[in-house]
């Protein structure tokens, strides 16, 4: 089987137009092979005398002859068409031996009426052989034209089989559906590198970035693969090194704003102070913001999730906002489990909240069923993002224009990224909507722990055909 299996390898060309010119020449070979073969089997002969049917057409064209010339000539006509093979032929005189019966409609009869043209009397005059001669399955027949033109013949019965329209068309069937599936296996193989590089190509970037790029196919292929891979090395170590510069100078900011707040406590003037150590407010919520964006922006291995009943971490988040004396309610309410981590969804919908808070007066926070999983929904009453922002609103470093005051320190820009990446972590999605009652309603949708465990099983169970194979 290995031996086949490197005999195979060796022989299918090395890059893609060569396969496609292999196919394309298989192609062919196989229906001038099946063509070929359909040809020796249903081919005629090539023989006159062995066709169904010729001796009852040269019969009854000697009949019309002889209907046709004048009766001095037709002994000697006659005599020549003795010559005829399969056929003998012989004067009569009409008459019939007893228990003679006009012959029956064989298919061999129609074909001698039709040599002759005109219409003839055909008598069966087996009834005076012998037993010899009627066990050889030949006809003996008289023959009357209309002009009165006599004679008697032994012709074989043939059949006359029809055409074998049958086999033929068997034949056309089966060599059409022989080349498209060969066409299908062919293109299946010579695509799959193909797809096996656009499952790696859109997998990057995501929690699914496993995904192995083929070492096997056309050199077309192998050259696109080792580029991706040598992309996928660039840009995760340009990642890496953002995010270490960002964690370092976010991390190292620390030490001078909280020297420059115990400076600033020494500060006279009191509106002076104020404002600077608002500013510094500012710069110290930008530096743990930018932190938290860095830690919960990274991908994590997925082995690290538990179970979370969410509704407790809405019920706990919901509660901490009352405490401080936040307008925040909870209305609709499910014990689901999901798989993940507790203190980053609660961090996720901790920000929403917030968010909602801030820029739309009070929330109202709500559970929801859904087709993918469960909905975590966070309803404010403010005036909303529009549409066309809502995608902007996700990115990093970006706010609202409408909703927020860029001179006040109530935010980065950073709050929905984090929530985005927490979320796609947990393998969920974030969407932005328009409230029913006005103002924002921002949609946490995570799939259940059950739903995550049968798609785990599914996806370690799927290898097990192409091992079997």
């Amino acid at each position: 089987m290995r031996l086949l299996r490197r005999l195979r390898a060796r022989m299918r060309p090395a890059t893609i137009a060569g396969q496609i010119a292999l196919l394309v020449v298989a192609g062919i070979a196989v229906a001038h092979v099946v063509a070929t073969a359909a040809f020796l089997l249903l081919h005629e002969s090539q023989n006159p005398d062995a066709l169904p049917g010729v001796a009852a057409s040269r019969l009854g064209n000697l009949t019309r002859l002889l209907d046709a010339i004048d009766p001095p000539a037709r002994a000697s006509l006659l005599a020549s068409g003795r010559s005829l093979p399969l056929i003998r032929v012989e004067a009569w005189d009409g008459t019939a031996p007893p228990g003679a019966e006009p012959m029956p409609d064989l298919p061999v009869i129609r074909r001698l009426r039709n040599g002759a043209g005109h219409p003839v009397t055909i008598t069966d005059l087996s009834a005076g052989d012998t037993e010899q001669d009627r066990s050889d399955g030949r006809l003996h027949v008289g023959i009357v034209t209309s002009s009165g033109a006599m004679l008697q013949a032994t012709l074989p019965n043939d059949p006359l089989r029809p055409p074998k329209q049958g086999a033929l068309i068997f034949t056309v069937v089966f060599l059409a559906l022989t080349l498209a599936l060969l066409s299908v296996w062919a293109t299946r193989a010579l695509t799959a590198p193909l797809k096996r590089l656009a499952g790696a190509a859109e997998a990057f970037g995501t929690r699914d970035d496993h995904v192995a790029l083929p070492e096997a196919g056309p050199r077309e292929v192998l050259a696109v693969s080792r580029a991706l891979d040598r992309m996928r090395s660039r840009v995760r170590r340009l990642i890496d090194d953002r995010t270490q510069m960002l964690a370092a100078i976010s991390h190292d900011l620390r030490t001078p704003i909280t020297r420059l707040r115990l400076r600033a406590e020494f500060i006279e003037d009191d509106n002076a102070r104020a404002a600077t150590l608002r500013d510094l407010d500012q710069m110290n919520g930008l530096v743990e913001a930018a932190l938290s964006f860095v830690r919960d922006g990274q991908a994590r291995d997925a082995s690290s999730f538990t179970l979370v009943d969410l509704a407790s971490v809405v019920q706990t988040v919901c509660d901490d906002f009352s405490d401080i004396g936040a307008p925040v309610s909870v209305g609709r309410s499910r014990h689901v489990l999901v798989q993940g981590r507790p203190e980053e969804l609660q961090r996720a919908i901790t920000n929403l909240v917030d968010n909602a808070v801030k820029y739309g007066g009070r929330a109202e926070v709500h559970m929801e069923s859904s087709e993918r999983g469960v909905q975590v929904c966070v309803l404010d009453f403010g005036p909303g993002i529009p549409e066309v922002e809502r995608e902007a609103m996700l990115q990093p470093f970006v706010r609202g224009d409408r909703a927020r005051n860029l001179n006040e320190a109530r935010g980065f820009g950073l709050g929905l990224s984090i929530v985005q990446a927490i979320v796609e972590a947990h393998n969920g999605r974030l969407m932005l909507e328009h409230g029913r009652t006005g103002g924002l309603n921002a949609v946490i949708e995570l799939p259940l722990a059950a739903q995550v465990f049968a798609g785990r099983g599914s996806k370690k169970a799927a290898p097990a055909p192409a091992e079997a194979a």
